[in-house]
């Protein structure tokens, strides 16, 4: 069974702010690049766009990152390191692939409140699936750095999700959805064996979750070597096309 630890790992990194909005100069000694810098830009773009969505948990998600200050800048900091690998690559083929390996690693970090949301866990359920990844840590202060580590892995959803769009790579979205999709249902088999009172049925569960794992590894496999449609430019031009309006597909993400 997967690692939860190793899944709560993606977010524990480099808490300090590195600040915004103070000139082309700086922003170039704290980003890697001046693509950096664009993926870091068209990122809180896409982050203010989702605090005016139509769906009110996106909505209510994005408007408490950019609504307090140190937030937004843990979020920004770790944001930054997590789109690192998408500004070291020049091709497009090369970046796409690392949008989806991030989205991926997304899709990891969300489930476990995904889960207890879905299922609408209270109470010594909920506490039981919190336990299965912090261990003796004390409850509440475990339920209120998962939730913290949730709402900057939406945003960064939010924000990656935005850049695959910019991207256009369909193929990579729909595979990452089916991976979505069958990584939850994974995640309700392991919920299911942390939180069973008989023995016996934890047990007849764990085919299901091999099975369910040995799905996963396909589908990754596919997320991984499937190649992206070529006939469009890499970031950097895609971002230029779309702030000029000459690009109508991604006119929705111009502010």
């Amino acid at each position: 069974m997967s690692d939860p630890h190793r899944i709560l790992s993606l977010f524990q990194e480099n808490e300090s702010s590195y600040g915004r909005h103070c000139g082309d100069t700086l922003a170039m000694l704290r980003y890697q690049s001046r693509r950096h810098q664009r993926l870091m830009d068209e990122s809180e773009q896409a982050l203010w766009d989702a605090a005016h969505a139509k769906s009110k948990r996106e909505a209510r998600i994005a408007q408490h990152i950019l609504s307090n200050s140190k937030t937004y800048h843990t979020w920004e900091s770790r944001h930054a390191e997590i789109v690192r690998p998408v500004a070291q690559e020049t091709k497009r083929q090369q970046q796409i692939f690392a949008l989806r390996d991030i989205e991926v690693r997304l899709i990891h970090r969300t489930a476990l409140i995904d889960h207890i949301r879905n299922l609408r866990l209270r109470g010594p359920e909920r506490d039981q699936m919190i336990a299965a990844f912090y261990g003796p840590k004390d409850i509440r202060d475990a339920i209120l750095i998962e939730h913290q580590h949730y709402m900057l892995a939406v945003s960064s959803h939010l924000s990656t999700g935005h850049l695959i769009n910019v991207m256009h790579d369909p193929l990579g979205n729909c595979l990452l959805r089916q991976y979505e999709m069958l990584y939850a249902n994974f995640f309700n088999l392991y919920g299911y064996v942390a939180r069973a009172q008989d023995p016996d049925w934890a047990d007849a569960a764990r085919p299901l979750i091999t099975e369910a794992r040995e799905q996963l590894a396909k589908i990754r496999q596919r997320i991984k070597s499937a190649r992206p449609d070529n006939r469009h430019a890499d970031f950097d031009h895609q971002a230029l096309l779309a702030r000029s309006g000459r690009y109508p597909i991604q006119e929705y993400m111009v502010g």
